[in-house]
């Protein structure tokens, strides 16, 4: 039985090639599946989603010890998150990987804010036991209404500097971006307008009060709980001793930091791009192309493949020893996609030595088409010599061999196919009357083609060409509406050579024919090396491939390698492109980004507080965070790429999100008496439990995506692994050194005041 593979985009459209007529004795298979990929991805997306709220509802119901008011907080979660979806559609965003994944990531920032609410709301119960509960609830909105609207906006504006990313890291994060900030604005609006009224109708209970009214004592209380902490921050020593640990930590993590482009994906599919050597006919590639697929088709984790010689994507002609296969891997596979693709490369160049090869996946070759080229190396070498250019390059390739980790090398020299060189003989054509544009125009003829008719206002041929076919009328040709022309070739490609060229007539305008060779000399040049300029130099340009290996280490080896083996005549440099150039450009943008965050995220606690020394205060510990952040990278062997990158930004946020709350707190103390050291045990004392909830519930919820299990979580899993070292080291800043900085500070200013 004959087998026929085609590719689908989509399942659904699965049922009309089953339904089409085929040739008795052939099937129609698929052998890829995009949207099998894409529904995975979203699916596995999902499951992390599930799995995170799950893990973040325990730790409520632990903390808060009533089923009543975690089932109001678990109410807003599902509403938060069908308000997020409507606000995408609004916005023209799709439900894909990057949008879920985004959701999957807010979803520790949606518990924060209604964990704040929820836990305010209780406490005013119990300081005011004597009050109706609508009442107590308006007063619980009431106080902490500001302190909200800023920590919602310190993570909201952070995302805003995203929209100034390009290239390609811009097109996947700006969407990931949009959708937090809409997720974002979700969350704020029915934490506030809809979980108020979720407590009032079931999360309320008449014996919400303790057993002592009296508020000075239960004040005393929640500070006698945390006496611990309240003896380490009034220790400067060991604020200052901690700050210094965790910098040298983030320091030493951000040395030893492994670094990439955007996240790898485990796709099972492999591109396999090949060429036999310059001038290799269709069936000699052919031939090697079988031996190869013998050694595809033995691996035991390979289902199915398709290969293409002479073609390549959307079917454009290559040249006939040029080629790809797209490898589908079994979806119950043992070994990893790059594990996969190793074993092929060790085998193929063993058995089939005369191909070059090169590997890669399917979406990221797609994506690296999308930039200068898809591997993910790079070296380009300028100079105005090309001979000089090909020895460079020679000498380059065999030292890019000597670097760990780098494969697939190509050279970059380019071999154009053997040429006929025809040399006319002057003398003889004008000895017979034959002008220079009529011996091409018949050499053309024998060698490629003419079109008859060529000229726009001629209908039928010109006295050469009806010369050339005894007076035979060949013109235009009507098909339908369109009026074609013909094409003149004496002989098929398929069996003309250069001794049956040297035989071919060339007619004189007498009537009679003499041969080809008798007006020229026919030659064959082997192939030349094909020349190419970029930035009016001509350069040539080597590409690789990355094998266990990051692409920060490796590039920067292969930069010392090169600038101390390789060396250049004056006038000739070497610039990297590829990956590493996007890269580059990325982390350019985003240390940008990250410095425009950390002063929007200023001006809104300048907004809220006023006070420049306190929203300093706090923007330092939010930028300490983003040491926790490199911590967890270092600690996961997660590379630092656009997706932690991403993640480490939006720690900034999120800390000081927190610290607002504390600071808040602190005024709020103040306002009703007591020194500024009571205001501040009081904060630290009310703020602990809501704290360890949102970090807790935070870093559980983020957990499933930081596991990076299922493919879709692969693409967010640096940036959840950077949130959760963020959460981390958070609490301690919080807990420890904030307070610290707040006695410190608040003491100074009321001597200052005193004076």
């Amino acid at each position: 039985m004959q087998k026929i593979r085609v590719a689908l985009v989509s399942s659904k459209r699965w049922s009309s090639f089953q339904l089409a007529s085929t040739p008795e004795g052939y099937e129609l298979k698929p052998y890829y599946n995009q949207s099998a990929f894409v529904g995975d991805s979203i699916h596995s997306v999902l499951k992390t989603i599930y799995e995170g709220l799950f893990l973040a509802i325990i730790v409520m119901i632990l903390f808060l010890r009533s089923w009543r008011s975690s089932l109001a907080v678990m109410l807003t979660i599902p509403v938060t998150v069908a308000f997020s979806i409507l606000l995408c559609y609004l916005a023209g965003i799709t439900v894909n990987v990057m949008s879920l994944g985004a959701m999957a990531a807010s979803i520790g920032l949606i518990i924060d804010d209604a964990i704040v609410i929820i836990e305010q709301i209780y406490r005013e119960h119990e300081e005011r036991p004597g009050e109706d509960r609508f009442t107590v609830v308006r007063h619980a909105i009431h106080n902490l209404f500001p302190a909200m609207v800023a920590s919602s906006l310190s993570t909201i504006v952070i995302h805003f500097p995203f929209r100034l990313m390009s290239g390609l890291a811009g097109s996947f994060f700006k969407e990931l971006s949009d959708t937090m900030q809409l997720t974002l604005v979700a969350s704020f609006l029915v934490t506030w307008l809809l979980l108020p009224v979720l407590h009032l109708a079931i999360g309320y209970k008449q014996p919400l009060r303790p057993k002592n009214l009296d508020v000075k004592s239960l004040e005393e209380d929640s500070v006698r709980k945390v006496r611990f902490l309240t003896i380490v921050y009034r220790k400067p020593l060991i604020a200052a001793g901690f700050v210094l640990l965790l910098s040298l930590g983030g320091w030493f993590a951000y040395s030893r930091l492994t670094s990439g482009f955007l996240p790898d994906l485990d796709e099972g599919t492999i591109v396999l791009d090949y060429h036999s050597p310059t001038g290799t006919d269709i069936e000699e590639t052919d031939r090697l192309c079988r031996q190869m697929e013998r050694i595809i088709m033995a691996h035991p984790n390979v289902q199915t493949y398709s290969r293409r010689t002479a073609l390549g994507m959307s079917f454009k002609t290559r040249p006939s020893n040029f080629g790809d296969y797209l490898i589908q891997l079994k979806t119950n596979r043992k070994a990893s996609t790059p594990e996969v693709i190793s074993d092929l490369r060790r085998q193929i160049s063993q058995s089939v030595p005369l191909m070059t090869i090169g590997f890669g996946q399917r979406i990221s070759d797609l994506l690296g088409d999308l930039m200068s080229t898809a591997q993910p190396i790079e070296v380009k070498i300028f100079g105005n010599d090309y001979e000089t250019l090909q020895s460079m390059a020679a000498k380059a390739e065999h030292i890019m061999k000597t670097v760990p980790g780098i494969v697939d090398i190509d050279n970059g020299l380019v071999p154009a196919g053997a040429s006929l060189l025809f040399s006319p003989r002057q003398d003889r054509l004008s000895q017979f009357g034959i002008t220079p544009t009529d011996f091409q125009e018949q050499l053309t003829a024998h060698t490629g083609g003419i079109p008859l008719c060529q000229p726009a206002n001629m209908i039928e041929p010109n006295p050469a060409q009806a010369a050339m076919t005894g007076g035979l009328q060949i013109g235009s040709v009507q098909d339908g509406e369109q009026i074609r022309r013909i094409l003149l070739r004496f002989t098929d490609f398929k069996d003309n050579s250069p001794e049956r060229l040297e035989q071919q007539p060339i007619f004189l305008p007498d009537g009679s024919t003499r041969p080809l060779g008798f007006f020229c000399d026919v030659r064959v040049i082997p192939g030349e090396i094909e020349q190419r300029r970029e930035d009016l130099k001509s350069d040539i340009t080597l590409t690789a491939r990355l094998e266990n290996r990051d692409l920060g280490s490796a590039v920067a080896d292969l930069q010392s390698t090169l600038g101390s083996q390789l060396h250049l005549p004056s006038g000739y440099s070497i610039s990297y492109g590829g990956a590493y150039s996007e890269q580059q450009q990325s982390f350019h943008e985003l240390l940008m980004i990250l410095s425009l965050a950390v002063l929007l995220v200023f001006a809104v606690l300048m907004f809220l507080f006023r006070e420049w020394r306190i929203s300093l205060a706090i923007l330092f510990i939010s930028v300490l965070g983003t040491c926790g952040c490199l911590l967890a990278l270092w600690l996961t062997d997660i590379p630092l790429n656009v997706s932690s990158y991403t993640g480490i930004i939006m720690v900034v946020g999120i800390i000081a999100e927190n610290a607002i709350f504390t600071v808040w707190q602190y005024k709020m103390n103040r306002h009703t008496g007591g020194t500024v050291s009571e205001a501040v045990d009081y904060a630290i004392a009310l703020r602990i439990r809501p704290k360890l909830m949102t970090a807790i519930g935070a870093v559980l919820a983020l957990m499933p995506l930081a596991l990076g299990f299922g493919l879709g979580a692969q693409m967010q899993q640096p940036l959840a692994v950077a949130v959760i070292g963020g959460f981390v080291v958070g609490l301690p800043l919080l807990l420890l050194v904030l307070p610290g900085m707040m006695l410190l500070i608040y003491k100074k200013k009321e001597q200052y005041a005193d004076k």
